[in-house]
């Protein structure tokens, strides 16, 4: 476009430069308020969510101190009471009304002894001191309709051995009121004496957590370990319901899951949709430590916020006032920049400096300095265009270098839990790989812990994770160098699937890895005795022609498939596995016809299999033979 017809300039060079360049200061100075609005709003939303969050923890820590100091007289009565005995029903009573008394915050306490405990001709003694509004009270807890040691608060801590906190309960009996009940056994020798409880009034309990402030709109609440609510600004709530009822009844599956995390004993802050007043909150969640409950504070987003809008409000006033004094000084710096050529200079500095996107405005054409500019802004424009070109080129160079690193990191990862046997199908054909099943002649073994659930109940599940890691880890190397294929796994069980052009083959690597399981388990043995119980696997063989691909499952959430061998072949090998005991290996005939003559084997006789119709000789691995 040619500077011919243009009207001349009403404004004069040095009033266009002032207002190009206060437009542009204030630009940028919009720019840096918000970027710093924003990162300040965000650590004013993190500074009000910690207090939330700290709120929660001080109120639950409060709260386990205040039950601490219920559970406290009860479980030192019993450590005194394993010592000197009940002597009479005069000293029992004297002294649970004493503790009673010196402890305000319980609200009535029991001593109940272990049948014929306290004489050979009684079977059953429990004294119960609780407060009324009549004053101390003290009842015989033991009546034809009420058989105390068939009660929770009593059989529990019985059988455990330790204190426990009872799920809160109406009590109907004495006081008929909402409570939970501190059970701590007596025991001497191993044996147990009896329980000493206490009792809390929930009641009182609820009122001081409903009159908790939080923030205006706010409040707060308590649920049990089983999700029940305990304390709850609606009282129709209370002992009626429960965090996972209420997901339930409003379709809400966030809440299920964070009531879910509140009854593990998890904290946290979390950005929901009350469910009571169906407003955007803020809700801080705490365990209470020591009886499994979970306290949540509730506060609106609009409060949690407030600061946020008060400092937008300040932030803003601050921006004009530094506006406009920016302005200001932007105007006397700019007074003496009159000439267009310094203009050209600046923007040739820019350019130069790597800024390829800065254009020479303001300078109309039709005389040298015109032509000039518009000649630096077509120059700028070519080498920007040819700069982002090069970018472009470059940065698709990097994603497709991404893109492979990323598929052999996959690549890499999957490999790790794909089996042998899909890797070769895959191998076979990478574009288009049959998944699908076919009858292929394997063996199938399969492998379980003996004893796994009552050892489970034994060790911590940190240490059952080391055995079963220790254990599997050992043979690991004999399944793979006797080409095994590791299909599933569950906790205390391997299914392993063997395969070889031939028959014979595939069946003895699996009586050899099923000979080196044992051995290395009698290794492993061998290394942690002392520290736990040897540990027996046991084994079962089965050999013949299964379906041997994927099967998929689809379902709501998604599709799942799986690699394995499936078929009477497979079913057989688990169920022989099953007979084993005592860490010994057993095979099906077909197991035993193709490798009979490299191992020892003995009959244990035809036996009866699961849903199978007719009995199956079943054989006993003793050993290989010698050569």
């Amino acid at each position: 476009m040619t500077s011919e017809g243009l009207k001349p300039r009403w404004l004069r060079l040095r009033a266009r430069f002032v207002i190009f360049v206060l437009s542009g200061v204030a630009l940028v100075a919009t720019a840096m308020a918000v970027v710093s609005h924003q990162e300040a709003s965000q650590a004013l939303l993190d500074s009000s969510q910690e207090h939330l969050l700290a709120l929660a923890n001080s109120q639950a820590s409060e709260l386990a101190r205040r039950l601490e100091k219920v559970s406290a007289p009860a479980r030192d009565l019993a450590v005194t009471l394993e010592v000197v005995g009940v002597a009479s029903e005069t000293m029992a009573n004297q002294l649970i009304s004493q503790s009673l008394v010196a402890n305000p915050r319980v609200y009535g306490m029991a001593l109940a002894l272990a049948p014929y405990s306290f004489s050979p001709d009684q079977r059953a003694f429990s004294s119960y001191a609780f407060r009324s509004p009549q004053g101390l009270k003290i009842m015989d807890l033991n009546s034809p309709v009420y058989d105390y040691p068939s009660q929770n608060w009593y059989l529990v801590p019985a059988l455990l051995g330790r204190p426990v906190w009872s799920e809160p309960y109406y009590d109907e009996g004495a006081g008929n009121i909402l409570m939970t009940t501190y059970s701590a056994p007596m025991v001497k020798d191993g044996k147990v004496l009896g329980v000493i409880t206490a009792d809390v009034d929930l009641g009182n309990l609820g009122r001081e957590v409903h009159s908790l402030t939080v923030t205006q709109g706010g409040y707060a609440f308590l649920i049990t370990r089983q999700g029940n609510f305990l304390a709850s600004p609606k009282d129709e709530l209370v002992m009626r319901q429960s965090i996972f009822s209420l997901a339930e009844e409003l379709n809400r599956p966030g809440l299920r899951q964070l009531g879910r995390r509140m009854v593990r004993g998890a904290s946290g802050v979390i950005r929901l949709n009350d469910p009571l007043t169906k407003k955007d909150v803020w809700l801080a969640y705490a365990p209470v430590k020591g009886v499994g409950w979970s306290f949540g504070v509730v506060a609106p987003e609009e409060a949690v916020l407030a600061p946020v809008a008060d400092l937008t409000r300040h932030q803003l006033y601050f921006a004009l006032s530094g506006l406009t004094i920016m302005g200001i000084v932007v105007l006397l710096m700019v007074v003496g920049l009159t000439k267009p050529v310094k203009m050209l200079t600046s923007g040739a500095k820019r350019l130069a400096s790597g800024d390829l996107l800065t254009r020479v405005t303001g300078i109309r054409p039709g005389d040298e300095v015109g032509e000039l500019a518009h000649t630096f802004n077509t120059m700028a424009t070519d080498l920007h265009a040819h700069v982002e070109e090069l970018k472009r080129k470059k940065q698709q160079l990097e994603d497709s270098l991404h893109r492979i690193v990323l598929l052999e990191n996959i690549e890499t990862t999957l490999s790790k839990f794909v089996p042998a046997s899909v890797k070769a199908r895959i191998d076979e054909a990478p574009e288009a790989p049959d998944l699908n099943k076919r009858e292929t002649d394997v063996s199938v073994l399969f492998l379980d812990v003996a004893g796994y659930t009552k050892m489970s109940e034994q060790v911590t599940g940190e240490d059952m994770n080391f055995l079963i890691e220790r254990y599997f880890s050992s043979f690991l190397d004999d399944i793979y160098q006797n080409h095994g294929d590791i299909n599933e796994t569950a906790g205390d069980g391997l299914m392993i699937i063997f395969q070889d052009d031939d028959p014979v083959q595939h069946a003895v690597n699996a009586v050899n890895t099923a000979l080196a399981v044992g051995r290395k388990v009698a290794k492993v043995n061998q290394e942690l005795a002392g520290r736990f119980q040897p540990v027996s696997i046991n084994i079962g063989v089965n050999s013949g022609t299964a379906l041997v691909g994927s099967s998929r499952f689809e379902g709501l959430a998604g599709t799942r498939w799986t690699f394995t061998a499936s078929g009477s072949v497979t079913n057989n090998a688990a169920r022989i596995g099953a007979l084993a005991t005592e860490g010994r290996i057993y095979i099906g005939p077909e197991t035993a016809k193709r490798v009979g003559d490299r191992f020892d084997l003995e009959s244990i006789g035809p036996q009866r299999l699961k849903n199978v119709a007719e009995a199956i000789e079943v054989f006993q691995v003793l050993g290989a033979k010698e050569a």
